[in-house]
């Protein structure tokens, strides 16, 4: 389990790079920086301008892929607890 969460972090930093990218080209080198020291910004600024920058594909994948990432940390956090949160794994 622990392997697929770090393909979902992978696949996320990939997405986030790729928006990233668009914000750069958009607003420039200081709202990039901004961007890449607090991807929440980058997330942001992704979904406001997601139909403009034609992402919205690209902005509906990285959400997903954050839900992905919280349900799987879950489940790793649970395996890693033991017999005592064992009613989250059974939920698959």
């Amino acid at each position: 389990m622990q392997f697929v969460s770090w393909i979902v972090w992978l696949a996320t930093l990939v997405v986030a790079i790729l928006v990233l990218v668009k914000l750069f080209q958009k607003e420039g080198v200081v709202k990039g920086i901004l961007g890449l020291i607090c991807l929440l910004y980058t997330f942001i600024w992704g979904w406001m301008h997601a139909k403009e920058q034609n992402i919205t594909n690209l902005m509906w994948a990285w959400t997903g892929l954050i839900v992905v990432s919280i349900l799987v940390n879950a489940l790793v956090a649970a395996q890693a607890a033991g017999n005592g949160s064992t009613w989250l794994l059974s939920l698959i």
